[in-house]
């Protein structure tokens, strides 16, 4: 009985009176898709932005989906947030997927971001492409780090560009979320 009325009594409590941190979402929460995906679905995704063959990637797209459907339901988290949650997954995972291969290539991620001003505390500007300007501002991190960007290969080019973009999807996101 007691118990019933603790409830009842929380439940009369307006949701305006309960204090919300600024980060809304727990980091357990927003890795939920991540932990619960099969071994290489980032590699798939990572592939997925390098390509942009929608054909090739509906596969691992659909697993995603299938992933943040059960990890949106777990977090009641309503139509606009699971779409949200979806683009911050997808993001994630595909730099995760892209950091190995940046790293084969020479190039360390975190320069891209310090670059870009990416992370957490940073600027992390909305993106609705990559802009010869930020290739521009990554050379010239590059150039300071001691490395030559004209040795840069296109495949390096390209991973850049993905980082980039699944760096924007995934702080594009994040915004919506919280």
């Amino acid at each position: 009985m007691r118990r019933a009325l603790l409830l009842l009594a929380l439940a009369a409590i307006p949701l305006s009176a309960v204090p919300f941190s600024a980060e809304a979402r727990a980091p357990q929460a927003l890795a939920c898709a991540v932990i619960a995906a099969p071994e290489g679905l980032d590699a798939q995704l990572a592939e997925g932005m390098l390509t942009l063959d929608e054909t090739r990637s509906k596969p691992a797209l659909d697993t995603l989906h299938t992933l943040v459907d059960r990890c949106a339901a777990d977090q009641f988290l309503n139509d606009k947030e699971r779409e949200a949650y979806f683009g911050y997954a997808l993001g994630r995972m595909a730099r995760d997927g892209l950091d190995g291969r940046l790293k084969r290539e020479g190039i360390p991620s975190d320069l891209i971001d310090k670059a870009l001003d990416i992370g957490p505390g940073n600027a992390n500007n909305p993106a609705t492409q990559v802009t010869q300007g930020d290739l521009r501002r990554v050379s010239t991190a590059l150039t300071e780090a001691g490395h030559d960007p004209a040795k840069v290969t296109p495949v390096g080019w390209g991973l850049i560009t993905a980082w980039i973009a699944a760096t924007a999807q995934m702080f594009d996101a994040l915004r919506a979320l919280d």
